[in-house]
């Protein structure tokens, strides 16, 4: 990272200031536009001065907001890159009035833009690139965008000091799958070791956590009332519980190296029988088992396996996955949090996201009534519609039906009555301790992932 002499108030140091002054002896107009590109780049720039990744974000995002069409941010964008050149920047000069930036300002559509921009910082080499761990908003605000900063800066370091080249001399150079995987496991480790300013904070994941949970709460009242008291929990959540992850393994073991499915496509009675006695315990067991279609916790989580893309259909057989044959215990729980709801923002996962919210503070969820008012009002609030009307609560009902039957059937809600234990789905359904700790995970993943919707 190149190190600059910068005022943060001014944005003026000696030798940008003479620069400017002998572009203004020679040509008034270049000054003139590299005095307000010099001014904008600073605005989005760490106090220390400009990096790689605050010269491509004010080129590439900025920029072609800031400047009144796309020839006058042109002209600023290459004005700047004379000022950077004649500082002795001459690699983030090359940025400024590179084919790449101009096509980026002069893209006038946002969706078109959008693909491009993310092509151009992923082949930069400096991007703060999306990993397990979070998905990063196109336009970082506040926290997040001083982490990005912060990442930017250490890969713009790892890469001056060779750490993306052939370990021997004259090696082959690393494949973009390499460096990619390079700079997620750089961007994983600034996540979870640094601090930032003060080494009594919190790593920066749980910061960003933090901040992820603000820029939320700010989309509407109903959502902010939704993450009220669930920042502990959210944090503590970090740390996987396994007895739903069991529960899945046994499953995925009694299908093996993969078993044949019947004609209408269900497993054989035989190994749904094997199931229902394998996988839940027996307080859980189904009273009556028979066919799979009837047997309706085994189809439920035959189907989530399924969906999270651990099992699928082979030529008439229900076969694992290859990365099902590879992973551990808590690679299990990773793709169970990631995707049991994703990452989408629509109406079934804001659904999910009442009922997972519901459960963490211990109400119960099988309360129809009082979870579909709260996602009527959150609907509502985001501007969602049913049918061209405001969403009502028998709208919003349905929504969230399969979630929970997904997680009862993970063992996630408080056992009920002896009496009752041959309904398909409990008659209470509040959270035991793992079940909640299972839905903080999972909405603690999508408050890492999702995008924010106006963006």
């Amino acid at each position: 990272m190149e190190q600059w002499n910068i005022v943060k108030g001014s944005g003026m140091d000696d030798a940008v200031w003479a620069a400017l002054s002998y572009f203004d002896s020679v040509d008034p107009a270049l000054a003139a536009d590299a005095r307000l590109g010099w001014d904008g780049l600073v605005e989005v720039s760490p106090p220390a001065g400009p990096t790689q990744h605050s010269v491509q974000t004010y080129l590439w995002v900025y920029l072609r907001h800031a400047a009144e069409g796309p020839d006058r941010a042109v002209d600023i964008a290459r004005a700047l890159g004379e000022l950077l050149d004649r500082l002795g920047r001459v690699g983030y000069a090359e940025i400024a009035r590179s084919a790449v930036t101009e096509e980026l300002v002069r893209t006038p559509d946002d969706a078109v833009w959008l693909q491009h921009y993310r092509a151009a910082t992923e082949q930069s080499g400096i991007a703060a690139v999306d990993t397990e761990l979070v998905t990063w908003q196109d336009a970082p605000t506040g926290v997040e965008r001083a982490i990005v900063e912060k990442i930017g800066e250490t890969l713009e370091v790892a890469t001056i000091a060779g750490e993306f080249e052939p370990s021997k001399p004259g090696g082959r150079p690393l494949g973009a799958n390499a460096q990619a995987m390079r700079r997620r496991g750089v961007t994983d480790a600034v996540l979870t070791s640094d601090r930032g300013k003060d080494d009594s904070e919190a790593v920066l994941l749980e910061q960003l956590l933090d901040h992820r949970i603000e820029l939320w709460s700010n989309y509407s009242a109903p959502r902010a009332e939704l993450y009220l008291g669930l920042r502990g929990t959210l944090h503590e959540a970090a740390e996987p519980v396994y007895g739903c992850v069991r529960r899945l393994e046994s499953f995925i073991g009694c299908i093996g190296d993969g078993v044949a499915l019947t004609d209408a496509g269900y497993l054989p009675d035989e190994l749904v029988a094997s199931i229902a006695n394998t996988v839940f315990p027996p307080a859980e067991r189904p009273v009556h088992v028979g066919r799979e279609l009837d047997t309706e916790k085994v189809l439920i989580v035959r189907r989530l396996l399924m969906r999270v893309r651990l099992l699928r259909r082979s030529a008439g057989r229900l076969v694992p996955t290859a990365r099902t044959r590879q992973l551990s215990s808590d690679g299990l729980w990773r793709v169970l949090t990631a995707g049991i709801v994703g990452t989408e923002y629509h109406p079934d996962t804001i659904a999910a996201e009442v009922v997972l919210a519901r459960m963490i503070v211990g109400h119960d969820v099988a309360d129809v009534e009082a979870t579909a008012d709260d996602l009527a009002r959150l609907l509502r609030a985001e501007g969602w519609t049913h049918s061209g009307e405001e969403p009502a609560a028998e709208h919003a009902e349905p929504l969230a039906r399969t979630l929970v039957a997904e997680l009862s059937a993970l063992g996630a809600f408080e056992l009920p009555e002896p009496a009752d234990a041959s309904r398909p789905q409990p008659s209470g359904a509040v959270a035991t301790e793992e079940g909640k700790r299972l839905a903080a995970a999972v909405l603690r993943h999508r408050l890492l992932h999702t995008r924010y919707p106006s963006l």
